[in-house]
């Protein structure tokens, strides 16, 4: 290898911010700056689910459709009506259901 022309460190002091302590201190700021921002957006990034809250209007589409299955069930068990009625009676039920309680979100 021949010489490039440049001094390599020859003559010069290390300063202490080139040292292994300085870096470290330097990830340590860097690790700790990092941390307190996922702790101050931890609700944000990570909600909680007792936090999130049900729309009303789809607690109200689940009591509607509940109850007109019932009633649909309750008529296939005494016989008054056949499987393929059950079904298209259910699926009428359901989009009765969603039409009168829409989605607030």
């Amino acid at each position: 290898m021949g010489d490039t022309g440049f001094d390599d460190d020859a003559g010069r002091s290390r300063s202490a911010l080139d040292g292994r302590p300085a870096r470290l201190a330097a990830a340590g700021v860097v690790l700790a700056a990092a941390g307190f921002l996922v702790w101050y957006e931890r609700e944000t990034l990570f909600p909680a689910a007792a936090t999130v809250s049900e729309d009303p209007a789809l607690a109200a589409y689940r009591a509607c459709r509940d109850e007109r299955f019932g009633d649909i069930d309750q008529m296939r068990a005494e016989g008054m009506i056949e499987d393929a009625q059950e079904k298209l009676f259910k699926s009428r039920a359901d989009a009765m259901c969603r039409a009168t309680n829409p989605p607030t979100r």
